[in-house]
């Protein structure tokens, strides 16, 4: 089993959720308004004034042989929307509850 972390612009909301559809990825949690900027490029989102807008945040625990599919759909959306900003990190689970 492997964790995905996906932070995303809000404006991709659509596009990750439809990911996790067509993947059949049902068991998430997700964070609608989180602020941050990314470590090299791209506008702060921060839900000020200056860099209004805002970031999401969703995890899964997920098949390790779903995780090359799902990170693929995340490489699509950030071709095309690259400027927005979409990054997922993964790691290994070792127990569940």
């Amino acid at each position: 089993m492997k964790a995905v972390f996906i932070v995303y612009n809000q404006a991709l909301t659509e596009q990750v959720e439809q990911a996790f559809v067509s993947l059949s990825i049902r068991g998430f949690s997700k964070w609608e308004e989180m602020q941050g900027a990314g470590s090299k490029n791209g506008e702060p989102h921060l839900g000020t004034h200056t860099w209004p807008t805002m970031n999401s945040g969703i995890i899964t625990i997920i098949d390790d042989a779903i995780v090359p599919k799902l990170l693929n759909k995340i490489k699509d959306i950030n071709e095309v929307a690259e400027m927005q900003g979409i990054h997922a990190f993964v790691w290994n689970i070792e127990n569940m509850v």
